[in-house]
């Protein structure tokens, strides 16, 4: 025993002479936790927020190896904490356009300890539990900027609050209320979204054993999120990459010299990849940085499962969403009279056709149509009414009022500045579901990028009209843009001349005032990139100062 006190055995350190509770305990051997926000990485939140009445569930297994180190003066006697295995039960729901609120109950299933280590020296001590509950946290998210209205960068704040009703004599939580304020930004560079997190975690009651004290901490990481393109029935798949630290602020950055405060620092690497329907799974590596023990561990591994609603846009908040609401500027009222058709009964609302767009909407009351169109129909599929279509029954550009382009016209020319497509790319209304319509215009514009492999990069850019809400049209047009993206990818062209991005409504061509003006905005357009602006990232066009390319024919789609 008088060994032992002279070379103070030290849980992951060495001497600390300051130490005035050396077997208070109370703080959780795993430190860095995974977020439960959506849309975001693996610890790092996120700035981007989901629409509203979005919601996701997780289940994580965590994984953790050499968890907690002894070292008795500089020789490390092993692992008090070799192995432990926590599941994380978690989500968030969107509660308004910017909030978002979460939370996680971390259950720890296996606790496996090496306290025999002490006993030898001479130093017994009671053994953690095997099994135990760790500390529930509560999180909400504010977002502050988007970078479709700040295009520099999303931030958001965030707030996260540990409850102490866990097992903190067994090294699963805090003893004390721990609070977390941090700052979220996020950048996104086409297929690519830099994350990083700053912040301050508050311990109303600090955590130690032996030498090593936790207190209060200034937190830091920065990571990236990529996607790429789909597989097969896998999709929205990503890797994901990032650097977590938690730095003691009495001595911030001890990272090698540390007595009594040591330095969380982790590098994780993971993947994830929607398997079924609103379902995805995740898988991630972790490793401490630099010497193992408190908050380095030697191995991390986790699995992931989620089951993810993204809500439709809802403008009057009446639970039904706009695309099939007869009425989407005015709630349902609720009163057991035709509830499903999202219009008030008490208007006494009039839809002569039947075909949920009320006749004060309907610009074709007699006749029915989507509502995407006014209410008209669209004979020719071109997604311009028929009522505006000058050729109803051939399908053509808005450009040139739905007839279609000359027969002497090559469907794709190759430009100095664009890809110029002498048709609409169509979709699904709503959703990012190329039309199949499209898919020969497409293949043409493949043959173009590879009849000429030194074009490029090109950025794919999607345009909607303002019908619905600014949110959700932003989103369409990035999923619609990328939808391209990847069918582009899948006729061989190599992804990375490739880019995509979507502006929503906010760069019309035209006034939004008439059917085949909103048509005209619908777009998709192909646009050259600097090499500069792509090498970083960007989605900055500028001119070329090479002369224009000779055009290249693509091969006419046959009927």
């Amino acid at each position: 025993m008088a060994r032992i006190a002279a070379g103070l055995i030290v849980a992951c350190l060495s001497t600390a002479a300051w130490a005035d509770e050396p077997f208070a305990r109370g703080f959780d051997a795993v430190p860095l936790k995974l977020t439960t926000t959506a849309n975001s990485g693996l610890q790092l939140d996120g700035a981007e927020l989901q629409p509203k009445r979005s919601w996701q569930l997780q289940a994580l297994l965590d994984l953790n190896f050499g968890v907690m180190a002894l070292k008795l003066g500089d020789q490390r006697l092993g692992d008090l904490l070799p192995f432990r295995t926590d599941l994380r039960i978690g989500g968030s729901y969107q509660l308004l356009d910017r909030l978002e609120v979460g939370g996680e109950l971390p259950i720890t299933l296996v606790n496996v300890n090496a306290f025999s280590l002490l006993r030898e020296q001479g130093f017994p001590q009671e053994a953690p539990r095997v099994v135990g509950l760790g500390a529930p946290r509560a999180i909400g998210r504010l977002q502050i900027l988007r970078q479709s209205e700040f295009p520099i960068v999303s931030l958001a704040a965030v707030l996260e609050a540990r409850i102490p009703i866990g097992d903190g004599f067994s090294f699963m939580s805090d003893r004390g209320f721990v609070v977390s304020p941090r700052l979220a930004a996020e950048r996104r560079f086409g297929p690519v979204r830099v994350l990083a997190n700053a912040g301050w975690r508050f311990r109303t009651a600090p955590g130690q054993y032996l030498n090593l004290y936790v207190g209060h901490e200034f937190l830091m990481g920065g990571g990236a999120i990529v996607e790429l393109p789909n597989f097969g029935k896998l999709t929205g798949n990503s890797l994901l990459a990032e650097v977590n630290l938690a730095t003691p602020a009495e001595a911030p950055f001890t990272f090698r010299d540390a007595e009594a405060l040591k330095t969380p620092l982790e590098l994780m690497l993971g993947a994830r990849s929607t398997v079924a329907k609103n379902w995805s799974v995740l898988l991630a590596l972790g490793r401490g940085l630099g010497q193992s023990g408190y908050g380095r561990e030697a191995f991390r591994v986790v699995f992931g499962v989620r089951f993810e609603h993204i809500a439709q846009p809802d403008q009057d908040g009446d639970g039904i969403p706009d695309t099939a609401d007869g009425c989407p500027n005015e709630p349902e009222d609720k009163d057991g009279v035709e509830d499903e058709d999202g219009c008030p009964e008490f208007e006494q609302i009039i839809d002569s056709d039947h075909d949920g767009v009320p006749d004060t909407a309907d610009g074709c009351p007699e006749v029915p149509g989507p509502a995407g169109l006014d209410g008209c129909p669209d004979k020719d599929g071109d997604q311009i009414p028929d009522i505006a279509d000058k050729c109803p029954d051939q399908m053509g550009p808005p450009e040139l009022d739905g007839c279609p382009p000359p027969e002497e016209d090559e469907p794709v020319v190759l430009e100095s500045e664009r890809l110029r497509i002498k048709n609409q790319i169509l979709f699904e209304f709503g959703s990012n579901k190329i039309d199949p319509s499209s898919f020969p215009m497409l293949d043409g514009v493949a043959k173009v990028l590879t009849l000429n492999p030194k074009v490029g990069p090109v950025l794919i850019e999607g345009h909607t009209d303002n019908v619905g809400p600014r949110d959700f049209n932003i989103d369409l047009s990035r999923r619609r843009a990328k939808a391209v993206e990847d069918y582009l990818i899948a006729k061989g062209i190599d992804k990375k001349r490739l880019r995509s991005d979507g502006f929503g409504f906010d760069r019309p061509i035209v006034p939004n005032d008439t059917p085949i003006n909103r048509a005209k905005n619908r777009r998709t357009e192909f646009r050259l990139m600097e090499n500069d602006d792509a090498d970083q990232g960007g989605a900055k066009v500028a001119p070329k100062a090479a002369p224009a390319p000779t055009p290249t024919p693509a091969p006419r789609p046959k009927p």
